[in-house]
């Protein structure tokens, strides 16, 4: 990993180790923390297009990673870092998992904590990880942006997740998220893992989302089925 070379994912520095044996990873110094923290953080009022260039970023850094064939099998919000000038970065590469445990669950073995809410079917069934496991995870974490970081499938146990993914439900659609991106977001989430797009694809999708809507000054395009969660004004002036 010391020798990722790339805007949009976090390079680390080198490894020492203490007295005591024990490894320190150094990575450089993101001044705005991770992204899960940032979007949550009611002081922070980012816009429709803000989130949706955050997703841009990850995308960028996860094509990087495909070409270079790494698989990251943990993508998710809180393992994206974001530099002084909110520029997203992929990183962590599963270093969070302790912290989050309420998140991770494991019906193989209790004592591993795997991101099933992030998972890709094949992942969950028959420990299968690819570019395209990570491109169903990528679709979990846009759904984390417009909903401001949320935790993936509300009241659904770690245990009955892959259940309900095989009654063909999915995430709902989070309260002003542009029809397209949640287009994509099911794209993402396709069973079959042929199905899904590559991250090239999906620079490409969001880069053409961010452009119309920059170029049309904000006209609304948001969804409108629900009233919300009072967070109308971060995203009214986008989309």
């Amino acid at each position: 990993m010391t020798s990722f070379r790339h805007d949009h994912v976090l390079t680390i520095l080198g490894i020492c180790f203490e007295v005591d044996g024990n490894p320190m990873i150094i990575l450089p110094y993101m001044a705005n923390g991770d992204l899960k923290n940032y979007i949550e953080n009611p002081k922070n009022a980012p816009t429709g297009i803000q989130l949706l260039q955050f997703g841009l970023d990850v995308a960028r850094g996860m094509e990087y990673l495909a070409e270079n064939k790494f698989v990251h099998r943990d993508l998710a919000a809180r393992n994206c870092m974001l530099d002084d000038q909110l520029l997203a970065k992929v990183a962590d590469f599963g270093l969070t998992r302790d912290v989050y445990t309420t998140e991770y669950y494991s019906s193989r073995d209790k004592q591993a904590k795997l991101p099933v809410k992030w998972m890709a079917p094949e992942s969950m069934e028959r420990n299968v990880y690819t570019f395209r496991s990570d491109v169903w995870s990528y679709g979990v974490l846009l759904w984390e942006l417009f909903t401001r970081g949320k935790v993936p499938y509300p009241g659904v146990d770690g245990w009955d997740v892959l259940q309900f993914l095989k009654l063909e439900r999915r995430l709902d659609q989070p309260d002003y998220c542009p029809q397209q991106v949640y287009q994509l977001m099911l794209k993402c989430w396709s069973w079959e893992p042929e199905e899904r797009p590559d991250f090239t694809s999906i620079v490409t999708q969001i880069e053409e989302t961010v452009r119309v809507n920059t170029e049309v000054g904000g006209e609304p395009d948001h969804n409108e089925r629900g009233e919300g969660d009072g967070d109308y004004h971060v995203y009214l002036e986008v989309f």
